[in-house]
């Protein structure tokens, strides 16, 4: 059902694209390719952005900036091939001179500007990540796999059978059902991301599955067996997310 839901959504991306590109004097045959070429840079800005971390805040920025950056060159190169291609089309449909001197090539125009590229693919991507959100929710039992390399090998793990996630200076460890304890460099604030909101954050250094989490007292919860501290910034959060707390 996941896998229906996100193509259905983003063929309706595709749609609403080429309804917007069309208002350039685009056939909707040719809007609704053009309008394909946003989704490269939708799906990078919505599986790039959650990987930031703004642990070094001017890194994080400059890292947004870089991405931001790539996205648009990416995007420019997909909207003027897919122009070339299309006058070309146009151009060997003519069949005769007068075509090619009196048919007006739409121009991308508006498409090529910036700032309508970026709030374009945000809202691309947005509504990605709103539906992938909505599906855990609604459907906890619809499960993405996670993958990620531990000690220089790929791990493959369903969420539910990730534990808890615990920051430890430079790396993270990654607790699982099954008593492995897998090492990784991704900073928790991605992981947090990621994962989604089945997972709470109780402590900078904690984030826990809640099907797992057990409030102990105001300040302390327990998950598979395992005690761990609740700081004060995140015990009024659990309260909603942890059944019981």
């Amino acid at each position: 059902m996941r896998t229906l839901v996100t193509i259905l959504y983003w063929m309706l991306s595709v749609v609403i694209a080429a309804l917007v590109v069309s208002s350039a004097g685009y056939d909707f045959p040719e809007a609704i390719l053009m309008g394909t070429m946003f989704l490269p840079g939708a799906l990078a800005a919505k599986y790039l952005f959650p990987k930031v971390s703004f642990k070094k805040r001017s890194e994080g920025i400059l890292n947004v900036i870089y991405i931001v950056l790539a996205i648009l060159v990416l995007e420019y190169l997909l909207i003027y091939a897919t122009n070339i291609f299309i006058h070309n089309q146009r151009m060997g449909w003519s069949g005769n001179d007068y075509y090619r001197n009196h048919y007006n090539m739409p121009s991308p125009g508006i498409i090529v500007n910036p700032v309508f590229i970026s709030i374009l693919v945000s809202i691309l991507a947005i509504g990605g990540s709103l539906i992938d959100r909505w599906l855990t929710v609604k459907h906890p039992e619809i499960e993405t796999p996670v993958t990620f390399c531990s000690m220089r090998k790929k791990v493959t793990l369903l969420p539910s059978e990730i534990v808890y996630v615990e920051s430890c200076d430079t790396e993270v460890i990654v607790h699982a059902s099954d008593g492995r304890a897998l090492h990784n460099r991704t900073p928790i604030s991605q992981w947090e991301a990621l994962l989604g909101p089945g997972f709470v954050r109780i402590h900078r250094a904690f984030l826990v599955n809640s099907r797992y989490a057990k409030p102990v007292s105001q300040d302390t919860v327990s998950v598979a067996d395992t005690r761990l501290p609740v700081s004060r910034k995140y015990q009024s959060q659990i309260k909603d997310l942890i059944p019981n707390s």
